[in-house]
Parts: structure tokens; sequence; C-alpha cells
């Protein structure tokens, strides 16, 4: 319910912004590309860093976006977007770090976004072809600035080591070998950090682009863009281990993935710092030629009278 209330809100915010529609002023295409996360689950063996130090690059996964563009004049345009980004991340990439491996968690997530963003260009030139060439290849370097609004629901998979140690010292009754280790389940179900986060956030998305336009008629571009978010929960991981005595057997082993005991209220994550996602994305988007019906007006009265004119 929430994430169709979610999809209706995108709608209506693009059904607004179509009333201004303009000549050759819109052009809709679709980009794909990479994912990427950086939250309590990250780096190496050193403690927690901002920017893309901890970023895991063999956890890479894959985003795409279907996007209008409205350029308001030749400096400013606002491009609004949905899409999928999918993440994922995992302890036992981060090698060394002590702390790390002994919690031993990991996610999958998919983040289903609506964004609004303004562009401004940096740099342009109208032409990189020499004139000689019949056909015109604009290009222009911008960067990127907005707001999105997203869905996500992290999910991981229960280990059989950790399920076989708790059920040996008792923090579960359930048998192990009745456990499904190849189904994903859904975190925010069983509560593992004893906190019912919303599915629903925000981000604010910051980047640069780069993008070539082909005969006022195909434009294609290249962009970075960085999303910080107002969650702590795109991992699931924010805060202290959940009281055991408040979570079923499957709750239990998926908070502490690990098999070992961690004491309640002992920390899991870093509730100071926000998690955030990246895409490195390709378009290729197609210009819409529309002329509205003020302007056929206006070029139908000046072509009428360059008819009747007389040299």
């Amino acid at each position: 319910m929430k994430f169709n209330k979610f999809l209706l809100l995108f709608v209506s915010l693009f059904m607004g912004l179509a009333s201004l529609i303009g000549q050759n002023r819109w052009d809709l295409g679709i980009s794909s590309g990479t994912g990427n996360y950086l939250g309590d689950i990250g780096g190496k063996e050193l403690p927690g860093r901002d920017l893309f130090f901890d970023l895991h690059l063999d956890q890479t996964k894959f985003s795409s976006h279907l996007f209008a563009r409205y350029r308001f004049n030749h400096i400013t345009s606002v491009r609004v977007s949905f899409g999928a980004i999918c993440i994922k991340d995992t302890d036992v990439a981060s090698g060394t770090n002590s702390g790390r491996f002994a919690r031993n968690a990991h996610f999958r997530n998919t983040l289903y976004e609506g964004s609004v963003r303004v562009q401004g260009i940096l740099w342009a030139r109208p032409n990189l072809l020499p004139y000689k060439f019949r056909r015109r290849v604009s290009g222009e370097i911008y960067g990127i600035a907005g707001g999105s609004l997203f869905n996500h629901n992290p999910q991981a998979r229960l280990t059989r080591k950790a399920a076989e140690s708790h059920y040996e010292t008792g923090l579960i009754t359930t048998n192990p070998d009745s456990f499904d280790y190849n189904l994903w389940y859904d975190l925010r179900k069983y509560q593992t950090g004893g906190v019912a986060y919303s599915q629903l956030s925000i981000a604010i998305p910051l980047g640069i682009g780069a993008g070539v336009t082909l005969n006022n008629d195909w434009r294609f571009a290249f962009e970075m863009v960085w999303s910080v978010t107002f969650t702590d929960f795109l991992d699931d991981l924010s805060g202290p281990y959940a009281d055991t005595n408040n979570l079923n057997d499957i709750g239990v082993i998926l908070s502490r993935p690990s098999g070992l005991s961690h004491s309640s209220g002992s920390q899991r994550g870093n509730p100071g710092r926000n998690d955030a996602y990246g895409t490195i994305q390709a378009s290729i988007s197609k210009i819409i030629k529309y002329q509205s019906a003020y302007s056929k007006a206006s070029y139908g009265k000046r072509k009428n009278k360059q008819r009747g004119s007389t040299f």
C-alpha cells in the first residue's frame, strides 16, 4: 500500500511538469549502470570512513531508470525519473576487520526510487565537430542536485553455522535442519535491531554528468550520482543488538548470523551515521520535437505574410 502511494505521488509530480511542454525542450529516455552502497558494512581493516573509501567494489549491483527531462533555458533543466537501484554487501568482504568478521552480517536491497533533479550547465559547446561535417554534435558538462523518495526492503539469508550454534546454546528451539537456507527473509519484518523502521525514506542526490546531443535529435549522457539518505537501515544495521527475548528463532539467527551470542545492548551498527548509495549510469534519450498551438499559430501567420509579400 505504501509503495502504491509512493508511485502515485511520483506520477502526479510528473504529470504536473508535463504541462510545461515546449518546442524541443523535452527528452525522454532510459539510463542504466551500477548500484553501490555505503553504510555499516564496508571497508577493510580500518574503522569506518566517509565518502567512497569503504566501498566494496566487488559488491557492485545494477541500476536502471526511466526519465523525462525538461530544459528551461540554455543553462538549467530538470529531470524527473523513476527506477530501481540494487545494492548488497557482506562483512566477509571486509577481510581482516575482526569486529565485522565477528558480526558476519550481509544483506541485499532494492530501492525503488522517484527523483527530481536540477541540472546546471557548467560547460557547453554548441558543436564539437568542424563545420565541414554535415552532422551537428553539441556537448555539455553539468552539475546535479535534487531530491529523491524511495521504498526499500533489506533482506538476508539464514546461515546454518549460526542456526546450529544458537540451537546448541539454547537461544533457539527449532531444529536447524528444518530451515530453508536459500530463502531471503525480509529483515524489517523480524525487527533484528529491535526497531520497526519505515520502508519509505528520502535522499539528496548530488553528482556530475556529461552529455552529447546528435543533430538535436538524440542525446547520450554519462552521470555519476551519490545520494545521501535520511535512514540508517538500508542494511538493517543500526544501534545495538536486540533482546533475544523479543525475537523468534528466525529473528535470532538473522540478528546474530555469526553464531556468537552477542549480549543485548552491545554495538551492532553505528546509529550516528546514515547510509548512502550511488550510481554510475549511461543514458540515451530522444528529444521530443513538439510545437505548441501558440507557436504553430504564430509561425503560420508569419508564413502567410511571407507568401503574400512582394519584393
